[in-house]
């Protein structure tokens, strides 16, 4: 009999609601953002924008599933889509540097990367976070968890919160106004919250086991 691998991890344990679900969600954050954004316009500013909230939802979505799993075991199931979408936030988020690179520098990255620019410690963030995402992408897979050491694959997996970090100050960057925070339009403030909310979520799962650890100790002692 043909072992079971783990339908957490590997997508080929998907049934077809799992994998409707992997491309549904994704597809509906788009229209989403097409519709209260972009207000079902086309245009390469508009694409930028959508392309850079969609990346940093995907990515907010898959790292909060974990923490929330650690609280909520009926979450458990949510697991089987953290890879696909955590892949695919990468892939949006290299089509929102792209269309960055055409449209608003024409190619010239000593246009993108100018030290005098306001928006140039931004885009440093944004690049940073772009090429943790690649780390984290091109790790996960099968032949990567089998070379690596668990310990090792488990640190560059962890990774994607710093990138996500990155990626909430490279929006905070790039969208403030003389070190204002401006953001007109409120699906952009509910991505904006709910990102910020995971990081804070993120942390606080970091910090908490070792408070009580520490408390679980002076109890003991006293």
């Amino acid at each position: 009999m043909k072992n079971k691998v783990h339908p957490y991890h590997y997508s080929e344990d998907k049934n077809i609601t799992q994998r409707l679900i992997d491309f549904g969600v994704p597809l509906i954050l788009f229209w989403l953002y097409f519709q209260f954004y972009n207000f079902g316009k086309v245009s390469p500013q508009e694409m930028v924008k959508t392309t850079g909230l969609m990346s940093v939802a995907l990515l907010s979505l898959t790292l909060l599933i974990g923490p929330a799993c650690r609280f909520f075991p009926t979450l458990d199931v949510l697991k089987a889509h953290r890879k696909f979408w955590g892949i695919l936030s990468f892939f949006v988020a290299l089509s929102h540097a792209i269309l960055i690179y055409i449209f608003y520098v024409n190619y010239n990255l000593a246009k993108l990367f100018n030290p005098a620019s306001p928006k140039y410690l931004g885009l440093l963030a944004g690049l940073a976070s772009l090429l943790i995402l690649s780390a984290v992408t091109l790790t996960s897979n099968k032949l990567a968890l089998n070379s690596l050491s668990p310990k090792i694959w488990k640190i560059v997996q962890s990774t994607a919160y710093l990138a996500l970090i990155l990626a909430v100050l490279h929006f905070y960057l790039v969208e403030s106004v003389n070190g204002v925070l401006v953001i007109k339009r409120v699906v952009g403030q509910i991505t904006f919250g709910f990102a910020a909310f995971v990081v804070i979520v993120r942390i606080v799962t970091m910090i908490l086991p070792t408070l009580l650890k520490s408390n679980l100790i002076e109890a003991k002692k006293s």
